[in-house]
């Protein structure tokens, strides 16, 4: 079963290498590449929107949901790279072969997506109707209804007056 949908596509423009990667691996394939698609259209939709309805979205909402399943890639990504040997040499003849450090090359870019999505949030948010409930706690003042509450000093005579004599 194919990744479909233009998120998904935009995703592997994002992680070209990686994401043939993961695609081939046995360990991960097109099931779990598809999790990570669609958890990434929920974070910022609210839902799943079906791939065939994706290109209804802005491209730079497009852009920006496939950011954020890329950045979701990037850790299983590293893992997967971890893995793979950063040199090979043949026997018998002066033949080296040595490969970038994909995991290093993956976690600056994912400083760089960080940034980027973090910049784009607030425009991304106003071209779609969801917005996540935050869990965070507001402070409130916990006095607001007790009985022994100092009153406002606005509230009294000043103790002191201003002098009518010239002296």
């Amino acid at each position: 079963m194919p990744v479909e949908g233009v998120i998904a596509e935009r995703t592997r423009g994002i992680l070209p290498v990686t994401w043939d990667a993961m695609h081939g691996d046995p360990r991960y394939g097109d099931g779990l590449l598809q999790t990570v698609i669609d958890t990434a259209k929920e974070r910022v939709f609210g839902v799943n929107v079906a791939s065939g309805a994706e290109s209804a979205y802005p491209l730079i909402v497009i852009d920006f949901v496939a950011k954020v399943a890329a950045l979701e890639l990037i850790t299983p990504g590293i893992d997967f790279w971890m893995s793979q040997p950063i040199s090979e040499s043949a026997t018998g003849t002066n033949e080296n072969h040595t490969f970038t450090d994909r995991a290093a090359a993956l976690r600056a870019l994912r400083e760089d997506l960080l940034a980027e999505t973090r910049r784009l949030a607030g425009e991304v948010g106003s071209l779609i109707t969801f917005r996540r409930i935050s869990g965070k706690a507001v402070p409130k003042l916990n006095t607001i209804n007790d009985d022994l509450l100092t009153p406002s000093p606005q509230d009294f005579p000043r103790p002191y007056s201003a002098s009518t004599s010239g002296a």
